[in-house]
């Protein structure tokens, strides 16, 4: 595979072949027999056509703007997280990065993933996020509302806090939502707020006020 030139190397290629191609053509101007001149004109603007278009591809790459997301954040203690669940009639799940909380209430799904560790969430097998909620009790359910609390979101990439924004969605059947906890500053961060369907809102806000308990906002 060839390898990359840097751009100033290809900025310099542009400059050197149009110099070039100015002295072929003055000095076409007095030769008689050009066509050896313009041969070699011919080939120089071809290089410095291919240099062009490599030196501006590689100088100026589109650059997206960040999204910017609407968010909050909430002064928090997650040890009441858990016992608030257990309290509310979740059912709980031990995982490899975690716990999995899951509840029915009605026709609604209620699940809450707490997750302690973040390298093994990042490395977990699908057939970890299992709950042991049958499948016919989930047939009865007509909408989902899920989220992940990210206790512990530290990894080498930072590839969680770099994606976290896009965890959150709303679909016809299902809400879904990411949150992470601050240690340091005891908040727990909401950092991309969806704007609620009519469907969801009673449901997403026994979310956060009865179960997650998002009171305090700051």
């Amino acid at each position: 595979m060839a390898k990359k030139r840097k751009p100033w190397v290809l900025w310099l290629i542009v400059g050197i072949t149009f110099l070039i191609a100015v002295g072929l053509i003055c000095l076409s101007l007095y030769v008689k027999n050009s066509t050896a001149i313009i041969v070699l004109i011919v080939i120089d603007f071809i290089i410095m056509t291919f240099s062009l278009n490599a030196a501006i591809s590689t100088s100026f790459r589109y650059k997206p703007k960040p999204k910017k997301y609407l968010n909050k954040a909430f002064k928090y203690d997650p040890g009441f997280l858990i016992d608030n669940l257990l309290k509310n009639g979740f059912k709980e799940k031990k995982v490899r990065y975690g716990n999995v909380y899951m509840k029915i209430l009605g026709a609604v799904a209620y699940k809450i993933t707490v997750i302690t560790n973040a390298s093994e969430y990042l490395n977990t097998d699908n057939n970890q996020n299992k709950t042991n909620t049958t499948n016919n009790d989930l047939k009865k359910c007509q909408r989902f509302i899920g989220c992940e609390v990210f206790l512990d979101y530290n990894d080498p990439d930072n590839k969680i806090l770099k994606n976290i924004a896009d965890f959150s969605f709303q679909g016809k059947n299902i809400y879904y939502e990411a949150f992470y906890f601050d240690k340091e500053a005891n908040t727990l961060h909401e950092p991309n707020i969806i704007t609620v369907s009519d469907d969801f809102k009673e449901d997403v806000d026994r979310l956060k006020n009865e179960y997650l308990m998002l009171i305090e906002e700051i």
